[in-house]
Formats: structure tokens, C-alpha cells, sequence
């Protein structure tokens, strides 16, 4: 086999396949990178794909770039663009606001407020009638509200009409007055009722009495009269009974009686003044 450098067209050729791989090897290493570049067969058909990917390869990315630059330019181009038009409408808006008359700028003001109070994205025409309309919506809203305030106040006055009415009566009732003679009248019913229950023992030891000598000439009709007289006196104890409970709670004494009915009383009037307290607060809120 003869030596390249014998022929200098095949050092020419030589230098220009190592040439190419070098070019193919530095291309294979930028898109492999960091990871090695996969073993091949390298001889002159594999050199001619890669030269043909790697130069398809290069021609895309420069029309990427290319593209790429020129999206730059393009969008810098439109901020500039919309930076001059931003421009020229600030000075618009100064040139005609600097010509307005006394009310134009009132108008404005009032417009620049009205959109301020609303919250409206900007001062188009279907933006404010939005917010107009949200706010109507609101306003209803609120005073439904107040509506049912007002109903449920004036319900609750009522109540507290009708509940002071009802306080007034049981004050004014005689049935839940102290009698004064309640002393006089408790010990009266206990002396009462201690003769009534001997009074009992004897006639249920009378009538067992009878019982045993009714062959000694005690007749039916004696014992049905005694019975009767029996009863009448358990209903007249249990009579007395149910009074003295309701009285069973108070002192004895006359003055221990009124000091128990007074401090009743004091305990109904704070009730009272809680009562008309938490009404207010109710009221307030």
C-alpha cells in the first residue's frame, strides 16, 4: 500500500478527511456534551453523513437565531413603539386637559371620583355602568336589611311593651300580696291542724270502738254519721295542709315575712333592669 505521503494529492486529500473529522468529532462533542461520543465505524460514507447532518444541523440553528433575532427587534420595536404612543397620549391628555374650561374640568373631576368610588378597571362606559349596576344591587341588599331590622325592632318593643304591662299586673295583683296577718294565720292553721289530727285519732279509735261493740247496741246508721263527720274533718285538714305549704318558705315572725317579701321584690326589680339592659343592647346592634 502506497503511503500518502508519497502522492501529494493523496496528502491533500488526507488533510482535508482529517480536516472534516475534525470539524464532524467537534460538532458530535457539542451535542453529547458532557456524555463521550458513542463508538462508530468511522470511514468515508459515515464522514459524508455526519458532514451532512452536522451542515443541515448549522443552517438550522443559524435560521433559528436568525428567527430569534428578529422576534427581538420585532418586540422591541413594539415597546418602543407603544412607549412613543404612551407618550404621545400623556401629552394629548395634558394638551386637552390643559384646555378644558371650568367645567370640563369639573366634569372630569367628577368622573375621575365617580370611578375612584366605584372601582372600576378604567373609565370605559360599560366598566362604570357595571359598578353602577353592582352597586344598586348592594344598596337593595342593604336595605332589605333594614327592613327586617326595623320589623324585628319594632316586634321587640312590642314584646317589651306587652311584658311591662304583664310585670305591672303581677305587682298590682292582690293574690301575690303578703297578708299581714300571716303569722297570726300560720300558727292559727298549725294549732288547727294539730287538733284536727287528734281529733282524727280519736274518732278512727271511736269508730274501731264501735266496731267491736256493735253487738252492744251501736247501730249502722250511727257509725255511717260518725264516718261522714271523719271525712268532712280530712277534707277540711288537707285544705289547711295545701294553705300551709304556700307559706311553708316564710319566716314565722311578721317582720322576718316582710323582709323575705322585700327582698323578692328587690331580686324582680334587677331582674327587671337586666332584662330592659339586654332589650337596649339588642336594640343598639
Amino acid at each position: 500500500m502506497d503511503s500518502p505521503l508519497a502522492s501529494p494529492t493523496k496528502a491533500r486529500q488526507a488533510a482535508i478527511q482529517a480536516k472534516d473529522w475534525a470539524y464532524v468529532n467537534s460538532w458530535l462533542n457539542r451535542h453529547y456534551a458532557p456524555n463521550p461520543i458513542p463508538k462508530f465505524e468511522r470511514n468515508e460514507d459515515t464522514l459524508r453523513t455526519l458532514l451532512a447532518l452536522a451542515a443541515a444541523n448549522e443552517a438550522a440553528d443559524e435560521e433559528a437565531a436568525m428567527l430569534h433575532h428578529a422576534r427581538e427587534q420585532t418586540i422591541e420595536g413594539f415597546k418602543a413603539r407603544e412607549k412613543i404612543e404612551e407618550m404621545q397620549k400623556v401629552e394629548i391628555l395634558d394638551e386637552l386637559e390643559h384646555c378644558l374650561d371650568e367645567t370640563g374640568a369639573g366634569n372630569l373631576e367628577d368622573l375621575a371620583e365617580t370611578v375612584a368610588v366605584l372601582g372600576t378597571l378604567g373609565t370605559k362606559t360599560n366598566d362604570v355602568g357595571q359598578s353602577i349596576i353592582e352597586l344598586t344591587k348592594e344598596e337593595f341588599e342593604a336595605q332589605e336589611q333594614m327592613r327586617r331590622v326595623q320589623s324585628l325592632h319594632g316586634y321587640l318593643e312590642r314584646e317589651l311593651i306587652t311584658l311591662g304591662e304583664q310585670l305591672d299586673e303581677l305587682k298590682s295583683d292582690p293574690a301575690f300580696e303578703t297578708p299581714t296577718n300571716l303569722p297570726a294565720l300560720t300558727s292559727e292553721w298549725s294549732r288547727s291542724t294539730k287538733l284536727l289530727n287528734s281529733k282524727i285519732n280519736e274518732y278512727q279509735d271511736r269508730t274501731a270502738a264501735l266496731e267491736r261493740n256493735s253487738n252492744k247496741g251501736a247501730t249502722l246508721e250511727k257509725v255511717m254519721l260518725e264516718e261522714e263527720k271523719v271525712s268532712r274533718m280530712i277534707e277540711s285538714i288537707e285544705s289547711l295542709e295545701i294553705k300551709i305549704k304556700m307559706f311553708h318558705d316564710l319566716p314565722k315572725d311578721k317582720s322576718g315575712a316582710r323582709a323575705k317579701y322585700q327582698d323578692l321584690e328587690r331580686e324582680l326589680n334587677q331582674l327587671t333592669q337586666e332584662r330592659d339592659s339586654m332589650f337596649e343592647n339588642l336594640v343598639d346592634r
